[in-house]
């Protein structure tokens, strides 16, 4: 058995059947190399083209974050004051704080339903947390039309995870002051 390769190829075939699928092309075939003598860039005589200048990128202003200040000794005050700085201060529509049995200790915005997921969510996470090198203390995922970010945290009376909800993930940068806004408000309690 022979297996044809590409230099059997009937070249008037292919550029017929290319012809077909692209009737908006030029007929003319496009020039890859010059001919030897032509003039090229850095000749003497010749002027080198000047290379189109890329249009300015639009640099983003980066809205610094405060950090969460807890002033309460309250543990309700303190979830409330949580909440209302995720709030106001992450892309989301909504936010939450439950334990790791998903038990909504706060929210806003958010359904009941969407904060029942936490519970099973963290559960299933124990497993990818026993991987070395593995942080699986924050994450995404979408719930139909809309992403829920959420970071966890481990103190003596169990998991508590902050949570959002909106159209995209977070990015890693708000990931890691949900931490510690996290680890701040529940410091203590």
């Amino acid at each position: 058995m022979t297996v044809r390769s590409v230099s059997w190829t009937d070249a008037q075939r292919v550029t017929s059947l290319l012809a077909r699928v692209t009737t908006t092309r030029s007929r003319e075939p496009a020039t890859l190399v010059t001919a030897m003598g032509a003039g090229r860039a850095g000749a003497p005589g010749k002027a080198a083209p000047v290379p189109a200048k890329a249009a300015p990128k639009e640099v983003k202003q980066v809205k610094e974050v405060p950090r969460l200040v807890q002033t309460s000794d309250n543990p309700a005050d303190r979830l409330d004051t949580l909440v209302a700085w995720t709030l106001d201060h992450h892309p989301c529509v909504g936010a939450f704080v439950a334990d790791d049995n998903g038990l909504t200790l706060a929210a806003h915005g958010i359904s009941e339903a969407h904060v029942s997921l936490v519970g099973p969510l963290l559960s299933a996470l124990v497993g990818v947390r026993s991987i070395p090198g593995v942080d699986a203390t924050a994450g995404a995922l979408w719930l139909g039309a809309q992403m829920m970010s959420w970071v966890e945290a481990r103190t003596a009376r169990g998991g508590f995870c902050l949570g959002t909800v909106g159209d995209e993930a977070l990015s890693t940068r708000s990931f890691e002051q949900l931490k510690e806004a996290l680890a701040t408000t529940l410091r203590g309690l």
